[in-house]
């Protein structure tokens, strides 16, 4: 009886030994946050407010220095320009602005009524218009038909808003009605142009949503697996933004696998598994309404396979030298025949395109130039100095530069490649009007054997870049770019 308890009582003991390390083995392996905390890395410190007063009065004088208008009449519905102009971030919000006008900025915008907040939640008011805003006068939306008559009377140049159709109607029927003669003028372009060049308070606000972002990159990385669907990856990603008070700029990309070779997949609805490429195209919005874009492509297993590392590589070597074109004395479309050179030359040596004459060989791995401003839209507004919706004609087109690039400028730089299964099947649809049957056969034959090592294989490495006066600056370095970066943060 005493051997036999004894027996007991130390297999007692040694099970619970046993248990007590699995759990503090497990416990050493997971990130030890309760809900509601989160490491002190992944928190970003805010500096800058969300509107400062003082950045918009500026902007407006500088651009009506050079803009010869009477009165500017401008709503919401011109989209983010009116914010851009204003600052005012409500639904429903109408501007007029008269140069030398002893009240020259009014708004007019949604009054505080106990129903309508209780409906629509908290507005300014017109109290918020004068204290928050800097507006000279402040009136109720509804007061602006009755108002505008006379607001537009003896003027000569009116500016609208190309987007901002009531207004636009408006006017016209103002002046039709009035037989005033004036001419109506649109400041859209002028906007957009000053977009291109932040201030350092819109600096400020793009250095704010990318921190964020490349922190919910950071925490990917430490917390991905095999298994995890990638809308669970999605909410990792918008948990980190969420907690940081900031917003998604746009929809998520979150593909693995086969998912990573389509350039916009936001269903986000794939289960990942072991050897899956998982490819995070995201980005926040600062509290002032400014987007960061930033992609980076990782293992989920925490490890590339050859045949990934390879492509990585690739576009990893053309990222490095187009980054170095992006700076004064080049222009906007250097970096990206710089980046396609090496990505041509690089599948060219794997043996994926034969004839780097041909254009059409080239076009099927090259789906999309390499940059695009970044600010108040995800893809801002501004001109590039070539038109951007003939892709065709200047992605692999060197004599193709488009506008220099000067300080100030804040855009994106993002080389991919993407081996999309069946792509080949579809190559007599993409290019039957280039080649022939035969030279479209000939080129599947060649390449196939080499192209289906790497079919499923998505690659993109997009970085946030500011143009600085002698160079640029890479404002979402923090996110591990090199393979070697990205394996040691996986490391579990």
């Amino acid at each position: 009886m005493n051997r036999n308890f004894f027996i007991l009582v130390l297999g007692l003991g040694i099970l619970v030994l046993g248990l007590a390390f699995l759990i503090f083995t497990k416990t050493m392996q997971t990130p030890s946050c309760q809900p509601g905390e989160l490491p002190e890395k992944f928190i970003h410190q805010h500096e800058v407010s969300d509107f400062d007063k003082e950045v918009f009065e500026k902007r407006r004088e500088v651009i009506l220095e050079n803009l010869d208008a009477d009165i500017i009449v401008m709503s919401a519905g011109a989209g983010v320009d009116f914010r851009y102009f204003t600052g005012f971030d409500e639904r429903r919000g109408i501007a007029v602005f008269i140069p030398g006008d002893e009240k020259p900025f009014r708004l007019f915008v949604t009054p505080w009524e106990v129903y309508t907040v209780m409906w629509t939640g908290e507005v300014y008011g017109t109290e918020g218009a004068l204290e928050k805003f800097g507006a000279d006068a402040a009136h109720p939306i509804g007061d602006f038909d009755e108002m505008l008559p006379e607001l537009l009377h003896g003027k000569e140049r009116i500016f609208v808003h190309g987007n901002d159709n009531r207004i636009r109607n408006e006017v016209d029927r103002i002046l039709q009605a009035t037989g005033q003669q004036a001419g109506i003028h649109d400041i859209q372009p002028v906007l957009e142009e000053h977009r291109v060049i932040k201030d350092e308070w819109e600096i400020a606000q793009l250095r704010q949503a990318v921190d964020v972002t490349v922190k919910a990159h950071q925490y990917v990385l430490r917390t991905v697996e095999p298994g995890q669907a990638e809308y669970e990856v999605q909410a990792e990603i918008e948990y980190i933004f969420r907690r940081n008070g900031l917003t998604p700029g746009f929809s998520s990309i979150v593909g693995s696998g086969p998912n990573s070779c389509l350039l916009h997949h936001t269903r986000n609805d794939r289960t990942m598994k072991d050897g899956d490429l998982l490819l995070m195209d995201i980005g926040a919005a600062s509290l002032g309404g400014y987007s960061a874009d930033v992609t980076r492509t990782i293992p989920v297993n925490g490890t590339f396979s050859p045949e990934q590392r390879e492509i990585y590589e690739l576009v990893l070597k053309a990222s490095d030298a187009a980054m170095e074109k992006m700076q004064p004395g080049y222009h906007m479309l250097d970096c990206n025949h710089k980046a396609m050179e090496i990505m041509v030359e690089g599948l060219h040596q794997m043996g994926l395109i034969p004839d780097t004459t041909s254009w059409w060989q080239k076009r099927f791995y090259i789906q999309h130039r390499v940059n695009h401003y970044i600010g108040l839209e995800t893809h801002d507004a501004g001109d590039y100095g070539f038109d951007t919706d003939k892709r065709d004609e200047h992605i692999l087109t060197p004599e193709i530069r488009g506008r220099e690039i000067l300080p100030g400028m804040v855009m994106t730089l993002e080389p991919g490649l993407y081996f999309m299964e069946n792509l080949l099947d579809g190559i007599h649809e993409m290019f039957g009007h280039l080649a022939t049957e035969e030279e479209l056969n000939a080129f599947v034959e060649e390449v196939r054997p080499v192209y289906e090592k790497y079919e499923g294989i998505g690659v993109r490495i997009e970085d946030d870049i500011l143009i600085t006066e002698n160079g640029y600056e890479n404002l979402s370095a923090g996110a591990p770019r090199t393979i070697r970066e990205i394996e040691a943060a996986m490391k579990r």
